[in-house]
């Protein structure tokens, strides 16, 4: 979590910094995405979601995580769960419809750390998803 000083509108942003480009997910993003992203440059290494709020007049809070980002090319859909159990069975729900599109390469993801987990992942562009992988 940092400040910024910015003079800019809006009061709110929400993007995901991808050390190449930037997706903005919500907010008034005119100006204050350059001006998170410089605030954040020392603090957090792409890629990462931030936010950035409004606290009073030009000063703005930017908070930032980490995330895990995997390139997923012939993927459909925009959110994905797959869950692998002890015993090696998997279940893959791509926007609340079963699939199993993907499962081997998704499998790769979780299995290097966990023997079973649950891979969640998120769409942010094109073959670009947000992974997180918890333990089961």
């Amino acid at each position: 979590m940092t400040t910024a000083s910015c003079a800019v509108s809006g009061d709110r942003c929400v993007f995901v910094d991808l050390g190449g480009r930037t997706l903005v997910e919500s907010g008034d993003a005119e100006g204050v995405v350059r001006c998170a992203l410089e605030a954040l440059e020392k603090e957090i290494a792409a890629p990462y979601r931030a936010v950035a709020q409004r606290r009073s007049g030009e000063t703005w809070a930017v908070g930032a995580v980490r995330i895990q980002v995997a390139e997923l090319p012939g993927l459909e859909g925009e959110e994905l769960v797959l869950t692998v159990t002890e015993g090696g069975g998997a279940e893959l729900v791509v926007d609340g419809r079963p699939s199993g599109v993907g499962l081997d390469t998704l499998r790769r993801y979780g299995g290097a750390r966990y023997d079973a987990y649950v891979l969640r992942a998120a769409r942010l562009e094109g073959a670009a998803w947000e992974i997180s992988v918890d333990p089961l």
